[in-house]
């Protein structure tokens, strides 16, 4: 379209203009002519923004005829603050001196609405460099802004429920956490409690009943462990000391269970986090881990925490193979993009040699 523009610009419609400013009614008709057999919405201005010349399909497409339109600037068909729009970039057009493209609004009568439409302007000066005429094509895009906008709506739908969704699982781990917390956990505490009593009531006179005493112990203390864990995981208590604390406190679980190296380096923590952000950028972590986990090979693992106002940076390494080496993997990436989603931020994965 560019192209057609300037070549119309800088030969047939602007040698035709001059015969028409010089030679009458014969030549307006050719210009009339030419314009007329153009596909797209074309109308010529002049250096006042009066236009002066529209043909057939920009007359359908602004809903208002050739005649009405000859020699005004159309303040009289489009609202004022449309029409000081067209001017500002009739305006701008002329002072780039290059060929000018946007989008705007444009009122149509005869629909009773607002139609989208791309406009292309290309500005003609005279030998002595001073402002003769615009060359300009519309295109509507209506279809394709509302296509657009439908699709805007139906994605902040889709990242609202997403949300609504998380926070709802938040809340119903929290309830799952408290429950085992106030039910297991504290049973498990009083069962021990009454076993080691009997431990302590067996050591000197029932060798063989004190032993089994002190099996039952030791399984009770690893089922405290692992309750606490399970609550841990579910709601972590560590998350009241601040995130940088309770994903310290995750690595050095995965040093415990998996022998791995783990590093949590923090760059700065000015950002003002909420409780929403601060669950969600703990969740991303720990998935992070625990994909680069599942990666062969891996013995370190190192997360780089950059917690800025404006922009924040998260980013997990490892030694291991980049490349997901189960479903769970791919899992774990969807989930992370996902999350990310949702905060507004986007997954960059790095495969480096």
């Amino acid at each position: 379209m560019k192209n057609l523009i300037e070549s119309l610009g800088k030969s047939d419609i602007e040698s035709m203009l001059s015969r028409v400013q010089g030679a009458g009614a014969a030549a307006e008709g050719d210009l009339h002519q030419l314009v007329s057999a153009m596909p797209l919405a074309l109308f010529i201005k002049d250096a006042r923004s009066n236009v002066l010349l529209m043909n057939p399909a920009c007359e359908a497409l602004w809903g208002i005829p050739f005649e009405a339109m000859r020699g005004n600037d159309g303040a009289a068909f489009f609202p004022a603050e449309q029409t000081a729009y067209f001017l500002e970039h009739d305006r701008m057009a002329f002072e780039s001196g290059k060929h000018v493209v946007y989008e705007e609004e444009l009122w149509h009568a005869g629909l009773g609405e607002n139609r989208w439409l791309q406009t292309h302007k290309q500005p003609i000066y005279d030998q002595q460099g001073r402002p003769k005429m615009l060359i300009a094509m519309c295109v509507d895009i209506t279809d394709r802004k509302r296509a657009e906008s439908r699709l805007t709506s139906s994605l902040h739908e889709l990242r609202t429920l997403s949300q609504h969704q998380h926070t709802a699982k938040e809340s119903e781990r929290r309830r799952i956490a408290q429950d085992v917390h106030d039910d297991l956990a504290q049973n498990l505490l009083a069962l021990k409690l009454d076993v080691t009593a009997l431990h302590n009531r067996t050591r000197a006179r029932q060798p063989l009943l004190h032993q089994r005493a002190t099996l039952a112990l030791s399984t009770l203390d690893a089922s405290i462990l692992a309750v606490r864990e399970l609550i841990n995981e579910l709601h972590p208590r560590t998350l009241e000391l601040g995130l940088s604390a309770a994903i310290e406190w995750q690595m050095q679980q995965l040093e415990r269970r998996h022998g791995l190296r783990c590093r949590l380096e923090l760059l700065e923590d000015s950002a003002a986090l909420d409780q929403r952000q601060i669950t969600g950028i703990y969740g991303i972590v720990l998935t992070a881990l625990g994909y680069l986990c599942e990666q062969s090979g891996t013995r370190s693992v190192q997360a780089t925490l950059n917690l800025r106002p404006q922009q924040l940076s998260i980013v997990v390494s490892g030694d291991g193979l980049s490349e997901p080496q189960s479903a769970r993997g791919a899992l774990d990436l969807g989930a992370i993009r996902a999350r990310l989603a949702d905060f507004g931020g986007e997954l960059a994965v790095a495969h480096l040699p």
